[in-house]
């Protein structure tokens, strides 16, 4: 007996550490990622982000399905902006919901007039041990909601640098920027953000100090894009070479944008994580895998 009692605790731990990690199967549309899942039971189709306050989900949505979600909303007089525009928050409520074998826990804004629901990566969390750990590999369009006991085997040989978080909630990543550009190497440390949002490899905050004197110093002149009608409508720079998180990119295109809300230096996008990436949101730490 004691020997059958025996059997059945080994197999249960080994079925405990045989649990696999939720992951999600990613697909590319007009420059970003999108993945579906169900969200409380509904269905949905939700898209990749970090550099979002909370679920953004659109208003049709929410009155579709919001006996199943169970939202305790309140009303809201907030408005955002995203690259496209200002949009009204009619409703936001504080949620924990199923997001299929993962959990979401935070903030979940309604936005009036939406057509996509904007899931921040950072709010998931895996539905055993309520760790937030997210392994991002784009090259093969997957997301994983890690637990805890798989991290060390995963980033082992990987280049950490520390996180921390603005006063959206955005992930945040201090680091040094180098960059040729027409002849000058141009220099300057500081914030970006983490944005899974954003398709570009790296956008300039025009409107941050430190990067207005590093251009203005090195007398960087912008390239830019007018509409038909001759308004200027983006600014950027060309850069031979561009290190940043001791990674380093040749020929690069940067967009050069004023982003008065914010206070950091500028933007890491999707075309900066070529590499599969690991995020300990719990303990701040950003993990850049070989």
């Amino acid at each position: 007996m004691r020997k059958v009692i025996t059997t059945l605790v080994i197999l249960v731990s080994m079925l405990a550490n045989a649990q696999t990690d939720p992951v999600f199967k990613m697909g590319k549309e007009g420059g970003h990622f999108y993945f579906e899942a169900s969200v409380n039971g509904v269905n949905a189709k939700l898209m990749l982000e970090s550099g979002v306050p909370g679920l953004m989900m659109s208003d049709a949505f929410y009155e579709a399905h919001k006996d199943a979600l169970q939202l305790d909303v309140k009303e809201s007089d907030m408005k955002i902006r995203y690259l496209g525009g200002i949009h009204k928050i009619k409703y936001s409520a504080q949620a924990r919901l199923s997001m299929g074998d993962a959990i979401f826990e935070g903030e979940v804004k309604i936005v009036e007039g939406a057509t996509d629901i904007k899931m921040p990566m950072q709010m998931l969390h895996h539905a055993l041990d309520n760790s937030s750990i997210v392994k991002m590999d784009l090259q093969n369009n997957e997301l994983c909601v890690m637990s805890r006991a798989h991290l060390q085997e995963l980033v082992k040989d990987a280049t950490a640098l520390d996180m921390s978080y603005n006063k959206w909630r955005y992930p945040v990543v201090n680091t040094q920027l180098s960059m040729d550009v027409s002849g000058h190497c141009v220099n300057v440390k500081g914030n970006f953000i983490a944005d899974m949002g954003n398709g570009s490899l790296l956008f300039l905050n025009k409107s941050q100090e430190d990067v207005v004197k590093m251009l203005t110093e090195n007398k960087i002149v912008l390239k830019e894009a007018r509409n038909k009608n001759g308004k200027v409508v983006s600014e950027g720079l060309y850069a031979d070479k561009l290190t940043i998180c001791d990674r380093t990119y040749s020929d690069v295109s940067v967009g050069v944008n004023p982003f008065k809300s914010l206070e950091e230096c500028g933007f890491l996008g999707l075309k900066f994580f070529t590499m599969p990436t690991v995020f300990d949101f719990d303990n701040n730490k950003m993990y850049l895998c070989k």
